[in-house]
């Protein structure tokens, strides 16, 4: 008789996306309010396109409900192949240590996850969750380390059954995306 395998854990993937960029901020405007600026609106477009061209899924997707990650959800949806969308105001300028809590409540039915959110919180947040790349992702993580710019999309892989299991360290990185990755696509 041979040894029973070990099973391997449900594995849980978080992408942490930052807004596309928002124009300035005016006097008359809350921060809150700040549409996406031309600029933004093309990453998003690139992004979608990237993501089109990989067949990326994903099974559910939170966002700030700040005009700017709204807008570039928006942009983004028609290649998330109709995976639900929830606005929460917790993740608007949320800390690092709320937003690992969010992370760890999300519910377990969704092995894939995206936020879309803000700095400096998403750079600490995926830094502190990551704690090393997978195999041929040495320079994004280098990347990663050195700067979170706008539209970059973080993918982290947990070997997790439940999201209550993440913790610091835990994640591998399997990709960072940034605008600037995507212009030779």
């Amino acid at each position: 008789m041979f040894p029973a395998k070990p099973r391997p854990l449900p594995l849980k993937t978080l992408h942490l996306l930052r807004h596309a960029k928002a124009v300035e901020g005016s006097p008359d405007e809350t921060d809150h309010a700040r549409p996406l600026a031309k600029r933004g609106v093309a990453a998003v477009g690139a992004l979608a396109q990237h993501l089109k061209d990989s067949a990326f899924t994903v099974d559910r997707v939170f966002s700030s409900t700040s005009k700017r990650t709204r807008e570039t959800y928006e942009l983004l949806a028609p290649v998330l192949d109709g995976a639900s969308i929830a606005y929460r105001d917790r993740l608007y300028l949320v800390d690092a240590s709320d937003l690992v809590d969010f992370i760890q409540g999300l519910p377990d039915a969704a092995a894939s996850v995206m936020l879309i959110g803000h700095n400096p919180t998403f750079h600490n947040v995926a830094l502190t969750l990551t704690k090393g790349a997978a195999r041929g992702h040495a320079e994004e993580l280098t990347a990663l380390r050195e700067k979170f710019p706008t539209c970059a999309m973080c993918s982290l892989d947990f070997d997790v059954a439940h999201w209550r299991q993440i913790k610091a360290g835990g994640g591998i990185l399997t990709s960072f995306l940034r605008p600037r990755d995507l212009d030779s696509d």
